[in-house]
Protein backbone atom coordinates (compact mmCIF):
# COMPACT_ATOMS: atom_id res chain seq x y z
CA UNK A 1 0.00 0.00 0.00
CA UNK A 2 2.87 2.42 0.95
CA UNK A 3 5.53 1.23 -2.19
CA UNK A 4 5.40 4.22 -4.20
CA UNK A 5 6.52 6.21 -0.92
CA UNK A 6 10.19 7.24 -0.16
CA UNK A 7 12.05 4.47 2.50
CA UNK A 8 11.91 6.95 5.17
CA UNK A 9 8.14 7.79 4.64
CA UNK A 10 7.43 4.22 4.40
CA UNK A 11 9.13 3.15 8.10
CA UNK A 12 7.27 5.75 9.57
CA UNK A 13 3.94 4.72 8.05
CA UNK A 14 5.08 0.82 9.13
CA UNK A 15 5.35 2.25 12.63
CA UNK A 16 2.28 4.07 13.88
CA UNK A 17 -0.31 1.84 11.03
CA UNK A 18 -1.02 -0.98 13.12
CA UNK A 19 -3.09 -3.88 11.53
CA UNK A 20 -6.33 -4.49 12.68
CA UNK A 21 -8.92 -7.15 11.69
CA UNK A 22 -12.43 -6.25 11.63
CA UNK A 23 -15.25 -9.49 11.86
CA UNK A 24 -18.42 -8.96 9.30
CA UNK A 25 -21.20 -6.87 10.19
CA UNK A 26 -19.07 -4.84 13.30
CA UNK A 27 -19.50 -1.41 13.99
CA UNK A 28 -16.24 0.29 13.42
CA UNK A 29 -17.67 3.34 14.08
CA UNK A 30 -20.88 5.51 14.51
CA UNK A 31 -21.84 8.45 13.65
CA UNK A 32 -20.92 11.14 15.87
CA UNK A 33 -18.13 8.97 17.86
CA UNK A 34 -15.38 10.63 18.96
CA UNK A 35 -12.25 10.48 16.34
CA UNK A 36 -9.41 8.49 17.35
CA UNK A 37 -7.73 7.91 14.25
CA UNK A 38 -7.39 7.01 10.33
CA UNK A 39 -8.13 3.46 8.88
CA UNK A 40 -6.60 2.30 5.55
CA UNK A 41 -8.79 -0.96 4.22
CA UNK A 42 -6.60 -3.65 2.80
CA UNK A 43 -9.22 -6.57 2.59
CA UNK A 44 -13.11 -6.02 2.68
CA UNK A 45 -16.13 -3.63 2.32
CA UNK A 46 -17.33 -1.23 4.36
CA UNK A 47 -20.51 0.74 4.65
CA UNK A 48 -20.62 4.24 5.55
CA UNK A 49 -23.71 5.11 7.22
CA UNK A 50 -25.49 8.79 7.36
CA UNK A 51 -28.14 10.23 9.40
CA UNK A 52 -31.20 8.41 9.61
CA UNK A 53 -34.84 9.81 8.38
CA UNK A 54 -37.86 10.17 9.87
CA UNK A 55 -38.92 6.86 9.31
CA UNK A 56 -35.48 5.44 10.61
CA UNK A 57 -33.96 4.45 7.24
CA UNK A 58 -30.06 5.27 7.33
CA UNK A 59 -28.78 7.59 4.71
CA UNK A 60 -26.09 5.25 2.26
CA UNK A 61 -22.98 7.29 2.08
CA UNK A 62 -21.20 4.37 -0.49
CA UNK A 63 -19.49 1.55 0.26
CA UNK A 64 -15.09 1.68 0.96
CA UNK A 65 -13.58 -1.50 -0.18
CA UNK A 66 -9.26 -2.08 -0.55
CA UNK A 67 -6.87 0.74 -0.57
CA UNK A 68 -9.72 2.85 0.14
CA UNK A 69 -9.02 5.42 3.30
CA UNK A 70 -12.20 5.49 6.27
CA UNK A 71 -12.14 7.72 9.41
CA UNK A 72 -10.55 10.92 7.42
CA UNK A 73 -11.89 13.16 9.67
CA UNK A 74 -8.46 12.59 11.92
CA UNK A 75 -6.82 14.11 8.88
CA UNK A 76 -8.58 17.56 9.20
CA UNK A 77 -9.11 17.89 12.57
CA UNK A 78 -12.64 17.45 13.21
CA UNK A 79 -13.50 15.97 16.71
CA UNK A 80 -16.42 14.07 15.71
CA UNK A 81 -17.78 11.41 13.33
CA UNK A 82 -19.87 12.34 10.64
CA UNK A 83 -20.45 9.10 9.38
CA UNK A 84 -20.74 5.14 10.67
CA UNK A 85 -18.70 2.71 9.14
CA UNK A 86 -20.15 -0.79 9.15
CA UNK A 87 -18.00 -3.74 7.61
CA UNK A 88 -19.95 -5.98 5.29
CA UNK A 89 -17.47 -8.65 4.93
CA UNK A 90 -14.73 -9.97 7.19
CA UNK A 91 -11.82 -6.76 6.42
CA UNK A 92 -7.98 -6.66 7.35
CA UNK A 93 -6.99 -2.80 7.66
CA UNK A 94 -3.96 -0.35 9.33
CA UNK A 95 -5.04 2.05 11.80
CA UNK A 96 -2.90 5.06 12.90
CA UNK A 97 -3.91 6.91 16.06
CA UNK A 98 -4.93 10.66 15.11
CA UNK A 99 -1.99 11.95 17.93
CA UNK A 100 0.48 9.61 16.07
CA UNK A 101 -0.40 11.19 12.56
CA UNK A 102 1.87 14.41 12.69
CA UNK A 103 4.83 12.08 12.87
CA UNK A 104 4.44 11.38 8.77
CA UNK A 105 2.84 14.20 7.59
CA UNK A 106 5.82 16.12 7.48
CA UNK A 107 6.61 13.93 4.43
CA UNK A 108 5.36 15.73 1.30
CA UNK A 109 4.92 12.26 -0.45
CA UNK A 110 2.46 11.30 2.64
CA UNK A 111 0.12 14.29 2.22
CA UNK A 112 -0.18 13.26 -1.23
CA UNK A 113 -0.82 9.60 -0.31
CA UNK A 114 -3.76 10.86 1.81
CA UNK A 115 -5.39 13.19 -1.03
CA UNK A 116 -5.19 10.73 -3.05
CA UNK A 117 -6.69 8.25 -1.00
CA UNK A 118 -9.14 11.21 -0.04
CA UNK A 119 -9.83 12.15 -4.10
CA UNK A 120 -10.82 8.37 -4.96
CA UNK A 121 -13.68 9.04 -2.08
CA UNK A 122 -14.74 11.91 -3.56
CA UNK A 123 -14.94 10.11 -7.20
CA UNK A 124 -16.95 7.57 -5.79
CA UNK A 125 -19.30 9.70 -4.17
CA UNK A 126 -19.91 11.28 -7.41
CA UNK A 127 -20.53 8.13 -9.32
CA UNK A 128 -22.52 6.88 -7.07
CA UNK A 129 -24.79 10.33 -6.80
CA UNK A 130 -24.68 10.13 -10.50
CA UNK A 131 -25.84 6.62 -10.74
CA UNK A 132 -28.75 7.10 -8.31
CA UNK A 133 -29.93 10.17 -10.36
CA UNK A 134 -29.87 8.54 -13.64
CA UNK A 135 -30.08 4.71 -13.39
CA UNK A 136 -32.82 2.62 -12.11
CA UNK A 137 -32.26 0.39 -9.01
CA UNK A 138 -32.08 -2.83 -11.71
CA UNK A 139 -29.31 -0.72 -13.51
CA UNK A 140 -27.40 -0.26 -10.47
CA UNK A 141 -27.83 -3.50 -8.45
CA UNK A 142 -26.70 -5.62 -11.83
CA UNK A 143 -23.80 -3.61 -12.45
CA UNK A 144 -22.97 -3.79 -8.67
CA UNK A 145 -23.06 -7.60 -8.95
CA UNK A 146 -20.81 -8.20 -12.36
CA UNK A 147 -18.40 -5.11 -10.51
CA UNK A 148 -18.34 -7.52 -7.04
CA UNK A 149 -18.51 -10.84 -8.35
CA UNK A 150 -15.38 -13.34 -7.72
CA UNK A 151 -15.51 -16.85 -9.66
CA UNK A 152 -19.15 -15.88 -10.59
CA UNK A 153 -20.37 -15.27 -7.19
CA UNK A 154 -21.38 -12.57 -4.67
CA UNK A 155 -21.24 -13.12 -1.22
CA UNK A 156 -23.19 -10.57 0.17
CA UNK A 157 -26.81 -10.65 1.86
CA UNK A 158 -29.73 -8.61 0.36
CA UNK A 159 -29.43 -6.34 2.75
CA UNK A 160 -25.82 -5.52 1.87
CA UNK A 161 -26.69 -5.18 -1.62
CA UNK A 162 -29.74 -2.68 -0.48
CA UNK A 163 -27.06 -0.82 1.26
CA UNK A 164 -24.75 -0.37 -1.41
CA UNK A 165 -27.23 0.56 -4.46
CA UNK A 166 -28.79 2.86 -2.18
CA UNK A 167 -32.36 1.12 -2.31
CA UNK A 168 -34.56 -1.15 0.25
CA UNK A 169 -33.72 -4.75 1.49
CA UNK A 170 -37.53 -5.29 -0.27
CA UNK A 171 -36.68 -3.92 -3.76
CA UNK A 172 -33.33 -6.30 -4.18
CA UNK A 173 -34.96 -9.07 -3.18
CA UNK A 174 -37.97 -8.89 -5.33
CA UNK A 175 -35.32 -8.00 -8.16
CA UNK A 176 -33.27 -10.82 -7.15
CA UNK A 177 -36.04 -13.33 -7.40
CA UNK A 178 -37.56 -12.10 -10.63
CA UNK A 179 -33.87 -12.74 -11.99
CA UNK A 180 -33.80 -16.33 -10.51
CA UNK A 181 -36.35 -17.13 -12.52
CA UNK A 182 -35.09 -15.88 -15.67
CA UNK A 183 -31.80 -18.35 -14.91
CA UNK A 184 -30.01 -15.32 -14.63
CA UNK A 185 -28.71 -15.75 -11.27
CA UNK A 186 -28.67 -18.43 -8.18
CA UNK A 187 -29.66 -17.38 -4.63
CA UNK A 188 -28.79 -19.17 -1.51
CA UNK A 189 -27.74 -17.78 1.77
CA UNK A 190 -25.71 -14.68 1.45
CA UNK A 191 -24.79 -15.22 -1.77
CA UNK A 192 -25.85 -14.07 -5.18
CA UNK A 193 -24.21 -16.83 -7.83
CA UNK A 194 -24.65 -15.31 -11.63
CA UNK A 195 -25.56 -17.73 -14.06
CA UNK A 196 -25.75 -15.21 -16.95
CA UNK A 197 -23.47 -12.49 -16.76
CA UNK A 198 -24.44 -11.19 -20.00
CA UNK A 199 -27.96 -11.04 -19.55
CA UNK A 200 -27.27 -9.46 -16.73
CA UNK A 201 -24.97 -6.89 -18.53
CA UNK A 202 -27.31 -5.99 -20.89
CA UNK A 203 -29.51 -4.90 -17.87
CA UNK A 204 -27.34 -2.87 -16.34
CA UNK A 205 -27.05 -0.95 -19.45
CA UNK A 206 -30.86 -0.70 -20.43
CA UNK A 207 -32.04 2.95 -20.62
Amino acid sequence: MFQELPLEARRELARIFLPLRVRRGASLYALGDGVDGVYLVREGLFWLEGPRSATGEAASLGVVGPGGLLGEEALVGERRRTAGATALTYAELLFAKVEELGSVRRYPEVEAFFLRALYRRLKGAEEALWAARHLSVAQRLARLLLTLAQEGEVALSHQDLAHMVGATRETVTKLLGEWALKGFVDLGYRRVELRDPEALARLAEAL
